[in-house]
């Protein structure tokens, strides 16, 4: 498989026509920046090689907890995780669960710690659901999916490099 050092090169590579083609495309910078920006992120940090112990894993720092979950269930290269179609949108679904998530834990500390009382779970759902309300009300529909199709991009340049890479050592012809 190629290594970090390539696919960081492939990424960096992609970022201006990327960014070229998403702005002839929308005819809006904002939206461009968007698509380049989440390609940058995907390419960097949120590929399919978060399921090993690989480059784009340990950039995560202290936060490399968060995918733990995520290594234990997916096997390397599975379709789930290196999929054209679907690894953009698991990992897009289980980052979302786990913020989700740590945000339900958030607001249950904050309201035990202001009231001095463990609230119910119908009082953290009504909290999620107020959090979930402002953040959809401000979201931007078009630049959701530019940054969805960015972090496509990112993820799908990676799984492309691996098959041409895999194709090559095996010595199958590409056409």
């Amino acid at each position: 498989m190629p290594s970090g050092k390539t696919h960081d090169l492939i990424t960096l590579l992609i970022l201006p026509p990327t960014f070229g083609a998403t702005w002839f495309l929308t005819g809006d910078s904002q939206l461009a920046i968007a698509a380049t920006a989440a390609t940058a992120f995907s390419g960097f940090m949120f590929g399919p090689d978060l399921d090993t112990q690989s480059t784009q894993y340990t950039r995560w720092g202290v936060f490399r907890f968060l995918w733990l979950p995520y290594k234990v269930v997916f096997a390397h290269r599975s379709r789930w995780s290196h999929g054209i179609v679907f690894g953009t949108l698991f990992r897009v679904l289980y980052f979302s669960g786990i913020i989700a998530l740590l945000t339900m834990l958030a607001l249950y500390a904050r309201a035990a710690l202001v009231t001095q009382a463990v609230p119910l779970p119908i009082e953290i759902w009504h909290e999620w659901r107020a959090v979930q309300l402002a953040l959809f009300q401000s979201a931007d529909t078009m630049m959701l999916w530019a940054s969805f199709f960015g972090l496509w991009w990112g993820a799908a340049s990676h799984t492309i490099t691996d098959v041409g890479w895999s194709m090559l050592r095996k010595g199958g012809e590409i056409f």
